[in-house]
């Protein structure tokens, strides 16, 4: 176990170590025995895990612990999003004798969670109930908030009716369609998150009519999306004119709107593609509602009710859930209502997610949006990035592979006696809050699925890992913007393939450990490399991000 009384001793030994390295390199440049980098890693006990080439398929090439307070990775190719990648709470760093120790199991760490985050598991009542309470080693600003409570209710009406009746302060995930209620009631506070999502109608253009653009112009034209944002969805959402919302800090164009509600001119373009009138065309959709389509078979009702008087038939074709889910992305809809959420505040959560080559979504890919997505992605300087994707706007408006219908606001739900809250676009910043007398009781839709969060799909898994755990890299509140975790600086090279990360000192993990390089890399690499013995799980999010497992059989 690491001992905390040595930290200022280890500040002074990193000193005479950096000193040594460049004694090292100097005499190495004259004596052909002199010590390499690696071998001085090596001699301090540094983990370093590295690819041999980039031919295994993935984007990450390297992570290693430069020193016992500083972490760099190197990719196969430019990523300007990477830190906001690493914010994701799948990143959550452990201690790497404890992974060890537990063999990488997240069932077996969820029984003793070890983490450096705010707060620590003081009861857990599977089914039932999780209490937290202040991790009094916390390298942050302690909680305070000294009794948090986190319960289920899987309806959205149960969770309202709880924290309308008092039996808790907040909610995650309110009904769309109650948000005027709960604006009406003074003892309720409703809490908007930043807009990283789309609402929209795809078309997939493997399936005729819709392999051809002029006919997905044409439809795109004759839905009237501003009819259908003002009197269906919730209040403060708007009118998606491009695929990614104005919040986005790169990506977005300023002023460029989507193709204008034009009848006349839509039905121009359905003659010149010799469009059969009396084909009839299938809407798909789920017979669940979300947060971004909150009705979707109202929603479909309207498409169809506005197609008509242009001739167009549309039959609706309302799915089980989970068959719609698998049917859309298997590329077997041709015509549907879906929506897109961010994974991190960076164009490429989109382009990876709906244009990547592996996507079945919208059908074939379309080259010129594909390359020049990719080019964007790899553009480090900030203007050169908006270049591209002002190209790639005007690109997806020639193409139109969907009708873009709304960015929507969702939110959270507080009594009026919490103070301070606030929301990024998927958490609420509960460890800053106050109530009178220091407790509260979180209401989300469902329990965790475990208490380390490496192999977790579901953000009611993140919340609760993110009280308990920390990543390098935090998204911040009240925006989309990123602050540091327990990296307190971090930076790259000129083309963003070389990621270095400085790490603060003093961080202990709830067994007493000290937070160091080490642990990052252990982390890490338990989850990229398949051949790691901690390596348990699918983690689809890493192969979202980052493509290949390291040695995947």
């Amino acid at each position: 176990m690491k001992n905390s009384s040595l930290i200022f001793l280890r500040k002074k030994f990193m000193v005479l170590i950096a000193l040594f390295w460049v004694f090292t390199l100097v005499m190495s440049a004259c004596q052909p025995l002199g010590l390499r980098v690696e071998e001085v890693q090596a001699s301090l006990n540094l983990l370093r895990v590295r690819a041999e080439d980039c031919s295994y398929g993935g984007k990450i090439r390297a992570v290693e612990a430069v020193d016992p307070y500083t972490v760099r990775f190197t990719l196969c190719e430019p990523d300007p999003a990477f830190p906001a990648k690493l914010a994701f709470p799948i990143f959550a760093v452990q201690d790497d004798a404890y992974l060890n120790e537990n063999a990488g199991d997240p069932q077996a760490m969820s029984q003793q969670p070890n983490g450096s985050g705010p707060y620590r598991v003081a009861e857990y009542v599977p089914g039932v109930r999780l209490i937290l309470k202040p991790n009094p080693d916390y390298w942050g600003v302690p909680p305070r908030i000294e009794s948090l409570t986190i319960r289920w209710a899987t309806t959205s009406l149960a969770r309202l009716v709880d924290v309308s009746t008092e039996k808790a302060h907040g909610m995650e995930s309110p009904d769309p369609n109650s948000y005027v209620s709960i604006n009406q009631d003074k003892n309720l506070n409703l809490v908007y998150r930043p807009a990283l999502n789309l609402a929209f109608v795809g078309m997939n253009n493997r399936f005729a009519p819709f392999n051809d653009a002029r006919v997905r112009q044409a439809i795109g034209m004759l839905i009237d999306r501003e009819r259908i944002i003002n009197t269906i969805y919730p209040f403060g959402s708007e009118v998606a004119e491009q695929f990614l919302s104005p919040v986005f800090q790169v990506g977005y164009t300023s002023l460029y709107t989507w193709l204008p509600y034009d009848p006349q001119q839509a039905l121009d373009l359905l003659r010149r593609a010799n469009f059969d009138f009396n084909q009839e065309i299938v809407l798909s959709y789920s017979s669940q509602g979300n947060e971004l389509l909150p009705d979707p078979h109202r929603i479909a009702q309207t498409i169809r009710s506005q197609l008509a008087p242009y001739g167009i038939k549309i039959r609706l074709n309302r799915m089980d859930a989970a068959k719609f889910e698998e049917s859309v992305q298997a590329g077997n809809e041709a015509f549907f209502l879906y929506y897109w959420y961010g994974d991190y505040a960076d164009p490429t959560s989109l382009y990876s997610t709906l244009f990547s080559p592996d996507s079945q979504i919208l059908g074939n890919v379309y080259p010129d949006v594909q390359f020049m997505a990719k080019e964007a992605g790899r553009t480090s300087d900030p203007d050169e990035r908006q270049s591209r994707y002002n190209r790639i706007n005007e690109m997806l408006r020639l193409h139109a592979p969907a009708v873009p219908l709304a960015h929507v606001r969702t939110a959270a739900v507080f009594r009026q006696e919490v103070q301070g809250a606030a929301v990024n676009a998927y958490l609420e910043n509960l460890p800053e809050v106050i109530t009178p007398d220091r407790s509260l009781v979180f209401l989300q839709s469902a329990e965790p699925e475990s208490l380390w969060p490496a192999n977790a799909t579901q953000w009611t898994t993140f919340r609760v890992t993110n009280l308990l755990y920390s990543t390098l890299v935090e998204n911040e509140y009240g925006g989309v913007g990123l602050q540091p975790g327990v990296a307190e600086s971090w930076s790259s090279n000129a083309d963003a393939t070389v990621w270095t990360f400085n790490l603060r000192y003093g961080v202990r993990f709830t067994n007493g450990a000290l937070l160091e390089a080490n642990d990052v890399v252990a982390s890490f690499s338990a989850i990229w490399d398949a051949a790691n013995p901690n390596h348990k799980g699918d983690y689809p999010y890493f192969k979202r991000f980052f493509g290949a497992f390291l040695n995947q059989p």
